[in-house]
C-alpha cells in the first residue's frame, strides 16, 4: 500500500506531524529513511523531526552517531527550539 492510500486510512487526528515538509502529516508508527550527505543535510531532517516532536509533548530519544555527537545535537535542538531546555527538564528529550 503506498504511503497516500495508507494516509487517507487514517483519519486527520490520528495523524502525527512529522515536522518534515516532504513527508507532511503519517500514521503513529510510520517508518521512512532520509538519507544524507553532509552533516547539515542530517541536521535539516531530524531537528524539524525533534521539533515537531517536542511541540506536540512526545518523549523523543536520538541516538547519535557521526556526523554528530550529543553536545552538537543538543546545540542544534537548543537553536531552533527557544523551549529546550525546558524541555529537556520535563524529561521529553534524552
Amino acid at each position: 500500500m503506498d504511503s497516500a492510500n495508507a494516509r487517507m486510512q487514517h483519519t486527520a487526528a490520528s495523524l502525527r506531524n512529522t515536522g518534515i515538509n516532504a513527508l507532511g502529516a503519517v500514521p503513529w508508527g510510520t517508518h521512512c529513511c532520509q538519507f544524507y550527505h553532509t552533516r547539515q543535510d542530517l541536521l535539516d531532517v531530524l531537528v524539524p523531526y525533534f521539533r515537531a516532536g517536542l511541540h506536540d509533548d512526545e518523549h523523543c530519544v536520538w541516538v547519535v552517531a557521526h556526523p554528530l555527537d550529543v553536545p552538537a545535537a543538543k546545540a542544534a535542538l537548543g537553536s531552533a527550539i527557544p523551549e529546550f531546555d525546558q524541555c529537556l527538564a520535563r524529561g521529553q528529550g534524552h
